[in-house]
């Protein structure tokens, strides 16, 4: 995943800039191998090669965090706009959510959000007793949003717009690529990735596990997730096999030893590496760790990257020229496979057994209500955009919603969001759908349309009801919840 600036302070990716500052050896080839893959690895962005469902991996530094116009590679078009939900600083809930997920205990059923089985062993045989480590999945959350859903005006126990970086990473676990911003309106995907955390999270937990299981990526050791350290290749395909998360790469500075979690010569560690980082230090927030710290060990890159070891550079160009120049795809990377560090250790994940109450507590019990007024609205307020729609939650948790169909003369604000219901301990909130008119204008004369609106709940069902509207361009519109206009 590429991060949000603001939340983290810069991002990474694969920069298509040649800097041969400390090129070892090889520098003719390497500048002649990266003009080469220049082109090719920016179709195969395009085309998904390197992030099957999850992280983007290419991509032109903007320096700056900036609202996007355009997804470039995530779908072309425009980014979603979407309402969310932030929880209360202190992340309890986030750090709920994200335990049950590294075991697959949040959405165990749904086909689109549950955790894929891990693999182990070189032969990467399934194992369902696996589990993420729950502090790999925390320090990715710190590292990817500061573990935010919304942007950062929003404020605690509020809705409001999602967090969204420049390159349309979204919420929490900044969900790239597996989102297609083509401009139309999301699918079920879409919108409870980009609006609802636990969703968010789950779908984070699952890229990570993808990355995990694929072969094309080289392993750790004997490739057992019970060692964090085993994770070391799976968390540089999250944020994204490129060249800048390279422990070599020229614009990582030398003897930079671990990472602080503080934000705190940021840009001279890889992504991996603070994540690790993380993981040994974890943050604070309200004058406390987060989660407690974990002694782990890191690669010993003063002998990794010698010539011809795993992590030498040349190795991993190797590898791109074997995939993208001579178009060899079998097994480009298996000579980064490289041992665990010394003093590894292994952390078996243990069940959770209370996370039947811990899930039903973050899912809620979500009802939903749409206001049942009749509201005779002038078409000059139509044209305002000041005519609301309210979703009600009168259950608990989020209620999750999206748009599926509108007349081509309305816009609305937003096309999907959730709505607060109790859980959490904060006041109820409905969710603001508003309507106006298209941007090339209602036409004169009289027009009837409907807006369909599906809600989804934790229990992987979705109801679908419908808004029926009528415009009377000389006169006054009116549009009532639930009863079809003829």
């Amino acid at each position: 995943m590429i991060e949000s600036e603001r939340a983290s302070g810069g991002a990474d990716g694969l920069m298509l800039r040649v800097d041969g500052s400390r090129f070892k050896r090889g520098r003719r080839r390497r500048l002649l191998l990266w003009l080469a893959l220049g082109l090719v690895v920016l179709i195969a962005a395009l085309l998904g090669v390197l992030a099957p469902r999850g992280a983007t991996t290419i991509e032109i530094w903007s320096g700056a965090e900036a609202a996007p116009t355009s997804c470039r590679y995530s779908g072309g078009g425009p980014p979603f706009t979407v309402e969310s939900f932030e929880a209360a600083e202190s992340r309890q809930l986030y750090l709920n959510t994200l335990r049950l997920a590294a075991s697959n205990e949040l959405f165990p059923s749904d086909e689109d959000f549950r955790l894929p089985t891990l693999s182990v062993g070189v032969d990467r045989v399934e194992v369902p007793s696996q589990a993420i480590p729950l502090q790999v999945l925390y320090a990715i959350a710190w590292e990817e949003s500061k573990i935010a859903q919304a942007a950062y005006e929003v404020d605690w126990g509020t809705l409001g717009p999602v967090k969204l970086s420049f390159d349309c990473g979204y919420g929490i676990m900044q969900i790239t690529s597996s989102v297609n911003n083509d401009g139309g309106l999301p699918s079920r995907y879409e919108a409870l990735v980009t609006t609802h955390f636990a969703y968010n999270i789950a779908a984070g937990a699952r890229i990570l596990a993808e990355k995990w299981n694929e072969s094309f990526y080289p392993i750790v050791g004997a490739h057992d997730p019970r060692y964090v350290e085993s994770w070391y290749y799976a968390l540089w395909a999250y944020n994204g096999w490129a060249g800048i998360n390279h422990p070599e790469d020229p614009r990582k500075h030398p003897g930079r030893g671990i990472y602080g979690c503080d934000g705190e010569r940021r840009e001279q560690f890889t992504y991996q590496e603070r994540v690790l980082g993380c993981v040994i230090n974890p943050p604070m927030v309200q004058g406390r760790r987060l989660w407690e710290p974990l002694a782990i060990s890191l690669p010993n890159l003063a002998e990794l990257t010698r010539e011809g070891m795993p992590l030498d550079l040349d190795v991993f160009y190797s590898g791109l020229n074997a995939m993208y120049v001579e178009i060899d795809a079998s097994g480009p990377f298996e000579e980064m496979n490289m041992p665990l560090p010394a003093g590894s250790q292994a952390r078996p994940a243990g069940r959770d057994p209370s996370a039947a109450a811990t899930r039903a507590q973050i899912l809620g019990q979500p009802a939903a209500r749409l206001d049942e007024r009749t509201l005779e609205i002038t078409s000059s307020e139509l044209a305002s955009g000041d005519v609301p729609l309210l979703i009600h939650n009168d259950g608990s948790g989020l209620l999750a919603w999206r748009v599926v169909d509108a007349p081509s003369w309305l816009e609305t604000n937003v096309s999907a969001g959730v709505a607060l219901g109790n859980g959490y301990g904060y006041a109820p909130a409905p969710s603001r759908l508003r309507i106006s008119a298209a941007a090339g204008g209602v036409p004169e004369g009289s027009h009837r349309g409907r807006i369909r609106l599906e809600f989804h709940y934790p229990d992987g069902s979705a109801e679908v009801r419908e808004v029926a509207i009528s415009l009377d361009k000389r006169g006054a519109a009116f549009y009532e919840a639930g009863r079809p206009q003829s």
